[in-house]
């Protein structure tokens, strides 16, 4: 079962199945990054889920932010790329603080 579900897989192609434009992958991902290492250091500090949240969202759109602040000069700043922070950042953020349940040993 497990081979002919790794051979359906391997069938499909990935670039065939990408509905989200390459740019706004790219803001989902790095604000992903920078909300989840921003989350998980504020949650080990202070053990506040909620707190360690909404900094972590806060940090990731700060940088989006930056960077749409930025493109205003230098490129073509949209309001769909913060959106995509916006996106990139609480799901960085929300899943770091979800508790992983550990089988103890007997």
């Amino acid at each position: 079962m497990k081979k002919l579900l790794l051979s359906f897989l391997i069938s499909f192609s990935v670039n065939a199945q990408s509905f989200i434009p390459f740019d706004k992958q790219l803001h989902i991902g790095g604000t992903y990054i920078i909300a989840s290492s921003v989350s998980a250091y504020t949650l080990r500090r202070t053990q506040n889920k909620r707190k360690s949240i909404l900094i972590g969202i806060g940090a990731g759109m700060i940088v989006g932010l930056g960077k749409e602040i930025y493109d205003i000069k230098h490129g073509s700043p949209e309001m769909n790329d913060l959106l995509a922070d916006l996106l990139g950042s609480a799901l960085g953020a929300v899943v770091i603080t979800i508790p992983i349940k550990r089988k103890r040993n007997p």
